[in-house]
């Protein structure tokens, strides 16, 4: 059975991605679980928090989650088997936690819109989450509502395609759906495909034959607009990328990948070796 964790703070963005996580679970048949961290409260002096202090904001965290619980379920038709897990700490190690026991298909996390600081605060809590966690991360426009998948992206940049996708992970995605497969090369080189891209275009395609995948080309200058309006312009229901963790420039580099996730025009699942 597939498990999916919608991890939330009660922020809008983040309810809107539970909403979505819900829908999808009840799409594929998948447990849900709702996880919320409470930050520990930083004492003063050395002084320690009073223990009421901290029960009371468990309490408070408990009873949105036991409520969002509710709503989802009334959602569901009751068709979709949700926990609640809540813990006291800092988010991103404590959904590490999680992680460990529910091996989730995904941790579903929403964005806001614009540009504002809660925007900003969503995108560093969703990237130290990907960064420090083996599972894929869902990244959910607060635009976007669930769908079936019919039609799936993979952007890529055809370099060491067999080192750098986790082709097992990505067949599971895949067969989930069933969808139809874009393979995006994103490439700066406005030149013609070089005779190593070519080769690590055969490997996807070996890989990924039975989804019967079609190669689309963006190059140029402002890939990440460009990828975007891929997206909206090919109606893509998702789109996954495969941040390089351990690359620090160049495509698929943190920044650039970063840069596609923290304003998404359709969800994003971001998926590591």
């Amino acid at each position: 059975m597939r498990t999916l964790v919608a991890a939330t703070d009660f922020s809008g963005s983040s309810i809107h991605a539970a909403h979505y996580a819900a829908d999808m679970a009840g799409a594929i048949m998948a447990d849900l679980v709702l996880f919320s961290a409470v930050p520990a409260p930083l004492p003063i002096s050395e002084i320690p928090v009073p223990e009421a202090i901290l029960s009371d904001m468990m309490s408070e965290a408990g009873r949105k989650l036991d409520d969002l619980k509710a709503e989802l379920a009334a959602r569901t038709n009751g068709k979709v088997d949700i926990s609640t897990v809540i813990l006291m700490g800092h988010f991103a190690e404590k959904i590490g936690q999680i992680s460990k026991k529910y091996n989730p298909f995904a941790i579903v996390m929403g964005i806001p819109a614009g540009k504002s600081i809660g925007r900003f605060l969503s995108g560093s809590n969703t990237f130290s989450v990907i960064d420090k966690n083996p599972d894929p991360v869902l990244i959910i426009p607060e635009k976007s509502g669930f769908r079936s998948i019919a039609k799936i992206g993979l952007a890529c940049d055809l370099e060491a395609v067999a080192d750098t996708i986790p082709f097992k992970l990505l067949n599971d995605w895949l067969s989930a759906f069933n969808p139809s497969l874009d393979i995006i090369h994103v490439s700066r080189n406005e030149k013609d495909l070089q005779a190593s891209e070519m080769s690590e275009s055969i490997v996807l395609q070996n890989h990924l034959n039975k989804f019967h995948p079609v190669f689309a080309f963006l190059t140029g200058d402002n890939l990440t607009e460009r990828l975007n309006n891929y997206g909206k312009e090919h109606k893509l229901d998702l789109l996954i990328v495969v941040p390089k963790h351990h690359s620090f420039a160049g495509l698929f580099s943190k920044k650039f990948s970063r840069e596609i996730m923290v304003q998404p025009e359709v969800p994003v699942l971001a998926i590591h070796v």
